[in-house]
């Protein structure tokens, strides 16, 4: 079951009629934590088992880290929490890399075998345990008493507007919200309406559209296009991934709002961004603060003098990197970005007084070559071979060469750059100075347009079965 699937637009009234029906605190709660297990388990149905025992250690290891005083007693009980999550995260989505290179490693040696066995990835694994780890954490740290009530725990880990795919929600900032079932406010509805029907939106008539009109075709074959159609298709994927992505978390905190909660905001206009730290700061909030907080800032930060601050770094977005996929290619682009962040915070120290940076030149070129890095970067995840992600690249840096008199758009369907400017009408719209009196203008001539794109899509767009990126992830 997906957001743009139509199995979910018959779940969603069941849900939110059945809860704001219900009268009592527990069975409201009840009813929705066994909607968010029915939703896990629609798309993992052999392994609603993870999530329920997993459940259950954060739950027993918080109320225990709570209880001692011990220093050492509490230490353990937090590390079976740490262990318990990031060993059935290791098995499930990396035990397959691990042994795969090992079989080829010992090809090398003359031992030749294969892989007999194949494991699937649980629903929202990466965003859940994520989740847990940062439960005990926050309980181990005394930031948060623990949950006495293991229904509100299991409510909070499995919570199905953001459980799939983020965004990755702190203890802190949704446990509080449970103490009464939120109240929804008129403003909530109208927002839920807004961030739902622009989430699919982005998802169903950008993001598809561009996949099976030009990404995935140029993707698959590169060899078959020339240069041009490679770069446009980089920029093309770029501006999908973000409508895929932050389409999901629009519905998501939509979503939340219905039931009264809300959720944290995952994107901040990224590809606005001036630096790829700027960028980092933008895109995918939850993940980049969790990183900061619970790896980065123990790991010792920048405390530790400029080399291990430079080296934390590094190792930081290498495990952001394989966090996204156990693949040598995520494994490139975590270290792709951990390099350039490393080389961006020296640049930054020898140029911070440097009156040049404060010119608008500089400010056009800075935000130039951070999204020349970034979409150069994002053809490490999406190409399907090194070789063609080797041409791709040789396109993006200038060593492929167009046919004489080839036009720059040639071969590029006409109806991507529409689906282009679409996908960044959102970042275009803050450029532009404006009072209040036109966003109360536009705001209707908007909704009403992308009401009428989602129904049509949803009913019939060949779109609407296709699931979200982050959710393999």
């Amino acid at each position: 079951m997906i957001f743009a699937g139509r199995e979910f637009f018959l779940f969603l009234p069941i849900v939110l009629l059945v809860y704001h029906l219900l009268p009592r605190r527990a069975a409201r709660y009840g009813w929705l934590t066994l909607a968010s297990w029915v939703f896990y388990a629609w798309a993992s149905p052999g392994y609603l088992w993870v999530i329920l025992l997993l459940t259950g250690i954060d739950w027993w290891a918080g109320r225990r880290i709570a209880a001692n005083d011990d220093t050492r007693l509490r230490k353990r009980w937090l590390l079976l929490s740490i262990v318990s999550n990031l060993g059935l995260l290791a098995v499930f989505k990396y035990a397959a890399f691990v042994t795969d290179n090992a079989l080829s490693l010992a090809k090398v040696f003359g031992v030749t075998a294969d892989r007999t066995w194949e494991l699937l990835l649980p629903l929202g694994i990466s965003f859940h345990t994520f989740q847990g780890i940062s439960y005990t954490v926050d309980v181990y740290r005394r930031q948060i008493p623990a949950v006495r009530s293991l229904l509100d725990y299991a409510l909070f880990v499995a919570f199905f507007p953001q459980m799939a795919a983020g965004p990755i929600v702190r203890a802190v900032e949704f446990l509080p919200q449970m103490t009464t079932p939120p109240k929804v406010t008129a403003k909530q509805i109208e927002d839920g309406l807004r961030l739902f029907v622009g989430g699919l939106f982005k998802k169903l008539f950008i993001a598809d559209q561009l996949h099976a009109l030009f990404v995935g075709p140029v993707f698959e074959n590169p060899a078959a296009y020339d240069a041009a159609v490679l770069r446009w298709a980089a920029v093309a994927w770029a501006v999908q991934i973000y409508c895929d992505f932050s389409g999901y978390t629009d519905v998501a905190i939509g979503v939340a709002k219905w039931f009264g909660f809300e959720l944290p905001a995952n994107f901040h206009l990224p590809y606005l961004a001036n630096s790829i730290t700027d960028f980092w700061r933008r895109w995918h909030l939850s993940l980049s603060t969790w990183l900061r907080d619970y790896l980065y800032f123990p790991l010792g930060g920048s405390r530790c003098g400029p080399v291990r601050a430079y080296l934390n770094l590094l190792l930081v977005f290498v495990l952001c990197g394989l966090w996204h996929g156990a693949a040598w290619h995520w494994l490139v682009y975590g270290l792709y970005n951990g390099v350039l962040m490393v080389v961006h915070r020296q640049y930054d120290q020898l140029t911070a007084s440097a009156n040049w940076r404060r010119s608008w030149w500089w400010a056009v070129l800075a935000h130039a070559g951070t999204l020349y890095q970034l979409v150069v970067g994002l053809v490490l995840i999406r190409m399907t071979s090194w070789a063609g992600g080797g041409l791709m690249f040789g396109a993006l840096v200038g060593l492929s060469h167009d046919p004489a008199g080839e036009a720059a758009f040639r071969g590029v369907p006409v109806l991507v750059f529409p689906l282009l400017l679409l996908g960044v009408a959102g970042h275009l719209w803050a450029l532009v100075p404006k009072g209040e009196w036109l966003r109360e203008r536009l705001a209707p001539v908007g909704g009403l347009g992308y009401a009428a794109a989602v129904g049509l899509l949803v009913c019939f767009g060949p779109g609407a079965t296709q699931s979200f990126i982050y959710i393999a992830f």
